[in-house]
């Protein structure tokens, strides 16, 4: 049996035979559309389980034939009623009436999964201001409205999650228009399952659903397991990626040099803002609104990144807005990262004048000044690492300590950025120290480690 496509249905909707005819989808078993002068309905051809008694052996019995009607076409897609037809299969297979399903559904306001997307991201997501309200826009908005949007919340079935996963996992490339971003892909599929699986466990827990029942829990099993990032950059490497993000410019190659001196997340400088850099102190002061962890991340800043930030602050900083980093004037927090990358690739094997580069990503940057830093402290430097990146501590001293450790945290950070950028004239390192002996000694940074553990 042929597919049915929307060009040939569209064709036959423009010149109906003159007496009503019926055309099979040809995906979904009793799905079809009847077309006629001026119309054009699709219906779904269906036994439900258990409505015909119990067989001999106990088994239970489908029962007559049932037809449902389910929307018009085209203000119902081919995409849409394959959708909806499949939930009703899904409900007729497991004993349950669609008829009976939609009429209870009318009676109780039963929700689609649009109608509880929107309930879910003002009620939940915007209500705790969450940082990720974007993520959770996208996945819902991008890859989860559109495919089951109009399927009722409480019928959604797994085989419909798992059709919306198979969806998203194909990755999209970026369009020709100026708004267009590159979509899909195996990360997106997880999000999405997260997201939709948060979703629906507050609409159950909320009263908003008759449900009792995630049909999404348990399904990230089926998903790739994800990879951890292991990419750590020797100290070559390093001295490389230094000195090719000298050649981006503004604003990407100062991220690319501040991550590196500091060992922060790619994304905290790139939603940094001027009032969480205190020059005088010479600290980066990250708020717990802003921080991963929700907790303050204070972070010293060796001479070297002092003098970026300072000229930075001389000659890009925005008119419109507060982010350090930025392509609008300081209105919106740096993005374009994919771009960046590409470009930083580029300048790296122009810089080593290697043809290809290995290729690492913006936070393997952050891996590679823990590990050199790891390095040197040797066994005990554990807790000082941590307090550099920033990992999250919940004891009571740690909330209260927000500041404890920075003169060892600039001790190791010093000696780090004086290491990365040893190469260089001793004018251009600006008084940093090294690993060698210059600034802070090895044998001063294990004391430091020891009284950080004791």
């Amino acid at each position: 049996m042929p597919k049915l496509t929307d060009a040939a249905l569209r064709a036959v909707v423009k010149n109906p035979p003159k007496n009503r005819r019926d055309l099979a989808d040809g995906t979904v078993a009793g799905l079809m559309v009847r077309v006629g002068p001026g119309s054009a309905t699709w219906s779904l051809k269906l036994r439900v389980v258990g409505e015909g008694g119990i067989s001999k052996r106990g088994h239970k019995k489908k029962g007559k034939e049932q037809r449902v009607s389910l929307g018009e076409y085209p203000a119902l897609s081919i995409e849409r009623a394959r959708a909806l037809a499949n939930t009703f299969l899904d409900q007729a297979n497991g004993g349950v009436s669609p008829a009976a399903a939609l009429e209870r559904a009318a009676t109780a306001d039963g929700l689609t999964v649009r109608a509880l997307s929107e309930k879910f991201l003002d009620d939940y997501v915007r209500m705790k201001e969450l940082r990720a309200l974007g993520k959770y826009e996208t996945a819902l908005r991008v890859h989860v409205v559109p495919q089951i949007g109009d399927v009722l919340a409480d019928a959604l079935s797994r085989e419909q999650v798992r059709g919306v996963i198979k969806k998203t996992m194909i990755r999209v490339p970026r369009g020709n228009g100026s708004r267009d971003r590159p979509r899909g892909g195996k990360e997106a599929a997880r999000t999405v399952l997260g997201v939709l699986r948060k979703m629906i466990s507050w609409g159950i827990d909320e009263d908003q659903l008759r449900r009792k029942d995630n049909p999404v829990s348990g399904m990230e099993k089926n998903l790739p397991k994800k990879k951890r990032g292991d990419r750590v950059l020797s100290l070559e490497e390093a001295r490389v990626a230094w000195r090719a993000a000298g050649a981006l410019g503004y604003p990407f190659g100062p991220t690319y040099r501040l991550i590196l001196l500091t060992g922060c997340r790619p994304g905290e400088w790139a939603r940094c803002q001027w009032p969480f850099v205190d020059l005088k102190q010479t600290l980066l002061v990250l708020p717990a609104s802003a921080y991963k962890s929700d907790h303050v991340h204070v972070v010293p800043l060796v001479p070297r990144a002092v003098r970026i930030l300072e000229e930075v602050l001389s000659h890009h900083r925005g008119c419109d807005g507060e982010y350090l980093f930025s392509g609008t004037q300081g209105r919106r927090p740096l993005a374009g990262w994919s771009n960046a990358q590409a470009r930083m690739m580029r300048a790296i094997c122009a810089e080593s004048g290697q043809r290809v580069a290995v290729p690492w990503t913006p936070h393997d940057l952050r891996r590679t000044v823990a590990t050199r830093i790891a390095e040197t402290l040797g066994v005990g430097g554990e807790q000082l690492i941590k307090r550099v990146l920033g990992h999250s501590d919940g004891t009571v001293t740690a909330i209260y300590n927000r500041y404890g450790y920075v003169k060892e945290m600039r001790g190791v950070l010093e000696q780090w950025a004086g290491e990365l950028l040893a190469d260089e004239p001793v004018e251009g390192r600006s008084g940093v120290g090294s690993f060698d002996g210059a600034g802070v000694s090895t044998g001063g940074l294990s004391d430091r480690a020891s009284r950080l553990n004791s």
